[in-house]
């Protein structure tokens, strides 16, 4: 029996080639976006769960004080951390990381060979068995049991010393520290929140012999005993701040615990994350939601096209049912036929993931490989939309069919009910609506893209380049590169820095004078002189930071920006100039100008103060030097800057940066929303116009006589195809209205995240309600134009 079924099935499928495909087709696509979007959003939810004490293992966050507008920050002293281990007992365990020289970065050489890298740490020994590492070379026992140890990962050891082994070999970074290879472990999974490639021993550096409640560069981690309430541990830590922090201290009011599951996918609200490895628990929702989504409209779709096939097939049914068939074997029958175009759909829409994944990829910025979309459970999910598909695709033809009375089915009379009706014009709406508000989106999110490139940042980002100079030696080695450098043509000028705009600098607060209660927090960088022509900063008042000192002068000089000036009370930036402020760097500091706030950070927040200072002897180090170059040839530029950097370091690595590029990575996030709205806009927009293909071929089979009568009375090819179109247009029209307040709010929302912001166009809804007219009255169109030419002898003969 059910051989025949299957038999019948098929012929049905083949005799109807042209409807099959286009289910097929539509169902495949739907299903390899589902399939993509369902890896993904699985493999996002996957991140640090690989651990085994993970469901013990929490982050330790601190809540600042009002002065920092009570923020919560991922980065602690590194006193909290020995301070929990020490007096809470439920805290079995903990490990701090920080930073190489606050960045991470690092020049390193070892065999004559210089490599730049970029995920330098300094932990605790502690983290090893925390996070279950796995050492190929040494163990985590001795990894730090000598002093100047360091522990590299494996890709590194291969990159750095081949295949051959490392353990006890020398490596030097920024040729300040010569360092013995005591291990080399598994690099960190992929979806995990740690990507340190090289270890230092904490407790071999001041960051770790000095214990402090002051500066908040650690991130920290602890392991609670077993079924311990984190919400009492909070408490505890909290409790610690009166313990051991002076009341005028106190920075930070709170420490909570993150736990470790949460840390990839809900750290968007922290003040700087450890990791670039940052997801987004919203975006995995709308990932999963998508997906059903898709796969429900691809569902009715199908509804709506087998039901309109059906109409062919009606007079075949209705023999069947005349000869015995029960309505149970009618409805098993399109059931089947059903399970056999989604087992196609499936099978096609694998293949189409396999050749999409990188475009997918690309698009949604992951790392998704082709085991991903092969495991067990990604099968099982397969499994599972394959009944869903037969059960929710197959019953609405098959009961409809099944329930027609045989004369009706013989005579292919065929009516439908109004619950029927209202269906497929709510499936009509529901699919534009989504399409109309999925446009609205592109436009909102491309424009308020293109205003942030656009928008004036306060400073000229664009033709600078950045080069880390930690390795260099000595300052006359740094002086020679800077003439040299100088001397090039392209080259306009130079500044050296700790660090550039929104990249690692320090945090400090500035207080008014006499005032040492609450201040203002402001970001500071320290200058080896003057810093306004290279950043292309607008200076208001006063002048550039002095390019040479005097060997006894221990004043600071600093250079402020509008911020600074209007909390200190100087109303006219010119008056500010001149005036000795007390600042935590030194009690001796003079303002020397003010320039015009800019955008240090991203867009979305709004613009704090900033100074940069001069003075012999800085604590925050000198890290960069930033070239401002005016050539046409930017590659043989950089070529010749690397060529003179390599020849006064030849013992350093040589790496570079455009500052463009830097301030780009802050609208990542928004940039791939920006491509997920517009690819899923174009793929709803396509579904919903197979949805509407669907139902239009169903409305003129069924108006198939009355378009022959109408003809036949003189009606024009123009008057059917608008009789046909205009109910359609209407649907659309009606989902405009639906989706304008939608989009206003979901959009309006997502602007509000922007402390710089357009204003919401009001012409996107008719942009939009207009393109989705046009694919309507094509997709419409062509099926009205094709039953209004059919000969109407043909329409009205019944045999």
């Amino acid at each position: 029996m059910l051989k025949n079924y299957i038999k019948i099935a098929w012929r049905s499928l083949w005799k109807n080639r042209f409807f099959s495909i286009l289910n097929i087709f539509g169902l495949a696509i739907s299903l390899s976006v589902a399939i993509l979007l369902i890896t993904y959003g699985r493999q996002e939810l996957s991140f640090n769960k690989q651990f085994k004490k993970e469901a013990n293992i929490y982050r330790v966050l601190l809540e600042s004080n009002g002065e920092y507008n009570y923020e919560k920050w991922s980065n602690l002293p590194n006193a909290v951390g020995p301070a929990m281990q020490d007096d809470i007992p439920e805290v079995k365990s903990t490990a701090r990381l920080v930073r190489l020289d606050f960045t991470g970065f690092g020049s390193v050489r070892a065999n004559d060979n210089n490599f730049i890298e970029k995920n330098i740490y300094l932990t605790d020994s502690s983290l090893f068995n925390l996070f279950d590492v796995e050492f190929i070379e040494g163990n985590s026992i001795t990894a730090f049991s000598n002093p100047k140890n360091v522990v590299i990962s494996s890709s590194k050891k291969n990159k750095i010393f081949g295949k051959g082994p490392a353990l006890n070999k020398k490596i030097i970074i920024n040729q300040r520290d010569t360092l013995t290879i005591s291990g080399v472990f598994q690099d960190f999974p992929e979806n995990s929140s740690f990507e340190g490639d090289i270890f230092l021993n904490m407790m071999d550096s001041w960051m770790g012999k000095n214990v402090h409640w002051s500066n908040a560069s650690y991130y920290t981690f602890c392991l609670l005993s077993n079924h311990t309430d984190p919400a009492q541990i909070e408490k505890k830590a909290t409790a610690l701040i009166d313990k051991y922090v002076p009341k005028d201290n106190q920075y930070f009011t709170k420490f909570y615990l993150q736990p470790l599951s949460q840390v990839y996918l809900q750290s968007q609200d922290l003040r700087d994350n450890m990791s670039t490895r940052e997801g987004n628990i919203k975006t995995v929702k709308t990932v999963f939601f998508l997906s059903f989504l898709i796969i429900m409209i691809a569902c009715i779709n199908y509804m709506n096209l087998a039901t309109a096939r059906s109409q062919k097939n009606a007079k075949e049914v209705g023999i069947n049912k005349v000869l015995g068939a029960h309505r149970n074997q009618i409805k098993f029958r399109f059931y089947i036929e059903t399970g056999i175009i989604a087992f196609l759909s499936i099978t096609v829409g694998i293949i189409l993931a396999l050749v999409a994944l990188p475009t997918f990829n690309h698009i949604i910025g992951s790392g998704l490989a082709v085991p991903h979309l092969f495991t067990l459970e990604n099968m099982g999910i397969c499994l599972t939309i394959w009944l869903i598909i037969t059960l929710v695709g197959g019953s609405y033809p098959a009961f409809i069919m099944a329930n027609i009375p045989s004369l009706s089915l013989m005579k292919n009379v065929i009516t439908q009910g109004k619950i029927a009706q209202y269906l497929r014009k709510g499936l009509v709406i529901f699919q534009f609506t989504c399409s109309i508000i999925l446009i609205i989106g592109v436009i909102i999110i491309s424009l308020q893209m293109r205003h942030i490139s656009k928008k004036d940042l306060g400073y000229q980002a664009t033709n600078i380049v950045t080069i880390p100079i930690r390795s260099v030696p000595s300052m006359d080695k740094l002086k020679n590169i800077k003439e040299s450098i100088q001397k090039l043509t392209g080259t306009v000028s130079i500044a050296t820095l700790q660090t550039f705009p929104g990249f690692g600098e320090s945090g400090k607060t500035m207080h008014k004078p006499g005032d040492t209660n609450e201040g203002l927090p402001i970001n500071t960088s320290s200058s080896l002189g003057a810093v306004v022509p290279t950043l292309g900063l607008q200076l208001i008042a006063g002048k550039d930071l002095p390019e040479v000192l005097a060997p006894t002068d221990s004043t600071c000089y600093i250079l402020i920006n509008e911020v600074v000036a209007a909390y200190l009370g100087y109303e006219n930036p010119s008056d500010a100039v001149g005036q000795n402020i007390p600042t935590e760097i030194t009690p001796n500091t003079t303002i020397v100008g003010v320039v015009r706030n800019f955008n240090f950070q991203s867009l979305k927040e709004s613009i704090g103060g900033y100074m940069y200072y001069r003075m012999h002897s800085p604590n925050e180090s000198y890290r960069y030097l930033l070239i401002r170059y005016d050539t046409q040839n930017v590659s043989s530029y950089i070529s010749q800057v690397q060529q003179l950097f390599t020849q006064q370091v030849p013992e350093a690595a040589f790496d570079y940066q455009f500052l463009d590029e830097h301030i780009k990575k802050y609208y990542t996030a928004e940039n791939r929303t920006n491509n997920i709205i517009s690819t899923f806009s174009i793929l709803t927009i396509f579904i919903a116009c197979l949805g509407l293909f669907g139902l239009a071929a169903f409305t003129a089979q069924q108006r198939k006589k009355e378009i022959g009568v109408r003809k036949v009375l003189g009606s024009s090819t123009f008057k059917i195809v608008q009789l046909l179109s205009g109910h359609f247009l209407n649907l659309i029209i009606l989902s405009l209205f639906i989706a304008i307040p939608i989009a206003w709010w979901l959009f309006s929302h997502w602007l509000q995240d922007f402390n710089d912001r357009i204003a919401f166009p009001l012409w996107s809804f008719a942009i939009a309600g207009l393109f989705a007219l046009i694919i309507a009255f094509v997709t419409v169109g062509y099926q009205a134009l094709k039953a209004a030419l059919i000969n109407p002898v043909e329409s009205l003969r019944d045999e």
